[in-house]
């Protein structure tokens, strides 16, 4: 929600509300709370309810706030300024206001000077956001000493002067994303030792940042780096960022992450890195943050994943690896994932997977293998995956023969057939584009190869004398050697019948001339069986 709607939303809940005594001009008043929307307010309201704790300005006219502005509110305990002319602060303009906790001028242009907030030593939350700031003066905070949140947002700074939050010991979230800081100076941060939330997110920090700029925030717990057009990350930068839980690096140019780069992240349970040009994983990048539990790294340039690079992450829940280039995968790379739910592996270059690749994840519930290069998976490959009940096949060609035959039946019993409706079979010939999870199991063969060792054969329907293995004739399936014309019977009858029409006439195909007749001699584990086939005219009705 922006800023305006939330106000909206809270200026709703203040109609509900009962008023308590006369109100200034262009303003509605509640009990301590006053609203003032009238886009013709020219000034500041000298007769603003004296025991007033909430006052908000709305889309007002007035371009500055005058000294002592608000001497007959002592009360204020919450100030907003959203989307105002408001131009400047003029001197002691928030004399008299020692009990507001919350500052907030959001959408407005205007300039600030070094003692603005002197007389606010209540402050706590101070929010200057989508101002146009270009810059701020380097006493901006002083005096500031019980400010826990700092929003900075939205602005225009290019960089900030050392020793700006010299004063800021109990910050504890600051956001300074959305700005255009190119660069920090060092020790910037240094007297934040109490900070628990950085946002940096949207900047160009194409420079990088410089060395220990985070050594000192030994309580941070979520570090936003994203979209900040960094290339690198040098090996001690999160150094002592022994509480880090959350850190979002994704949308940057990142190449290449050092070894030791998350060495001291023990406590780390969410890493997006997603959308950077990485082509590697160290083999022991993740050995030091077990506690990890979502880990996304789509849309980079991976091409392998190394065997030992999820070492260490048996508490995983959620892995994203799509949208990479990954041509093949080691048989073990999963071996350690034993706690993973959601594991998403589309739009790579897979083409075939180890027959144990994901045998230790009986946890997993989602694997998504859409958009790769597969034709066929091998037996029991989800044999250990009991709770896996959504399953992405889609765009791949897959070759539904006889290889396939043990996913259909799986994807009978385990999987919801409507997450497979666009899962086609590119061959072969007679079932191309058919919906791989319509098919029935004896529909999926393979072509005969001539060195069957047949031991009888069946000639024009009828079963030969000899006798036969039971349990082998419980179902067979014939076909010749291309593979367009398939037969499927049981022991006691024949009971599906494919034959591949086409206009082109030769070995295979059905020639589809009035009174035409073709025969095929068809194989199978089974023995052999004569298929003839003929097309003629229906006798005219009635």
């Amino acid at each position: 929600m922006t800023p305006a709607g939330a106000w909206l939303c809270w200026a709703s809940l203040l109609l509900l509300s009962r008023p308590s005594q006369s109100c200034p001009l262009g303003c509605d008043c509640f009990v301590h709370e006053v609203f003032c929307s009238d886009d013709k307010l020219a000034v500041i309201p000298p007769d603003i309810p004296p025991d007033t704790t909430d006052l908000v300005f709305v889309e007002t006219a007035f371009t500055e706030v005058a000294p002592w502005a608000f001497g007959g509110s002592p009360n204020l305990t919450k100030l907003v300024f959203l989307n105002t002319q408001l131009r400047s602060f003029r001197p002691d303009a928030f004399v008299g206001l020692s009990q507001l906790r919350d500052l907030e001028v959001t959408g407005s242009t205007f300039n600030l000077s070094g003692n603005t907030f002197a007389n606010l030593t209540s402050l706590g939350q101070l929010t200057l956001s989508f101002d146009k700031l270009y810059s701020l003066p380097k006493d901006l905070f002083l005096g500031l000493d019980t400010l826990e949140s700092l929003q900075l947002q939205g602005n225009q700074l290019r960089t900030l002067p050392w020793g700006i939050f010299r004063s800021l010991r109990r910050l504890k979230s600051l956001n300074l994303g959305q700005n255009h800081l190119e660069w920090l100076p060092g020790g910037l941060l240094h007297p934040l030792s109490g900070l628990r939330f950085l946002r940096l997110s949207d900047n160009q920090l194409s420079q990088g940042l410089p060395r220990g700029i985070f050594a000192t925030l030994r309580s941070l717990e979520e570090l936003f780096l994203d979209s900040s057009a960094l290339r690198e990350l040098p090996p001690e930068l999160f150094s002592g960022l022994f509480r880090l839980e959350r850190l979002w690096l994704q949308h940057n140019a990142i190449s290449h992450l050092p070894p030791t780069v998350f060495s001291d992240l023990g406590s780390l349970t969410s890493l997006s890195l997603q959308g950077n040009a990485l082509r590697t994983l160290p083999a022991d990048l993740f050995t030091h943050t077990p506690h990890l539990l979502s880990l996304s790294l789509s849309h980079n340039q991976l091409v392998t994943i190394a065997e030992g690079a999820f070492t260490n992450l048996s508490s995983l829940v959620s892995l994203t690896l799509s949208h990479n280039a990954i041509v093949q995968l080691p048989a073990g790379v999963f071996r350690d994932l034993q706690g993973l739910v959601k594991l998403y592996l589309g739009s790579n270059n897979l083409t075939a997977l180890p027959p144990g690749l994901f045998h230790n994840l009986s946890s997993l519930e989602l694997l998504n293998l859409s958009q790769n290069q597969l034709s066929t998976l091998p037996e029991g490959l989800f044999s250990t995956n009991h709770n896996l009940f959504n399953l992405a096949l889609h765009g791949n060609p897959w070759q539904c023969d006889c290889h396939l035959a043990w996913l259909s039946s799986w994807l009978h019993v385990w999987s919801d057939p409507l997450l497979h409706i666009n899962a086609y079979c590119a061959g072969p010939a007679y079932l191309r584009g058919q919906l791989m999870p319509s098919l029935k199991e004896e529909q999926l063969v393979c072509p005969a190869s001539g060195h069957l060792g047949l031991d009888h054969r069946v000639v024009g329907g009828g079963w030969g004398s000899e006798a036969e293995d039971k349990a082998a004739w419980s179902r067979c399936t014939y076909s010749n050697a291309e593979g367009t014309v398939v037969l499927s019977c049981d022991e006691a009858q024949c009971r599906w019948l494919s034959v591949q029409l086409s206009p082109r006439q030769g070995e295979g195909f059905l020639d589809m001339r009035p009174n035409a007749t073709q025969g095929w001699d068809l194989r199978s584990s089974c023995g052999s069986v004569r298929v003839t086939v003929s097309i003629e005219p229906l006798a005219a009705g009635p």
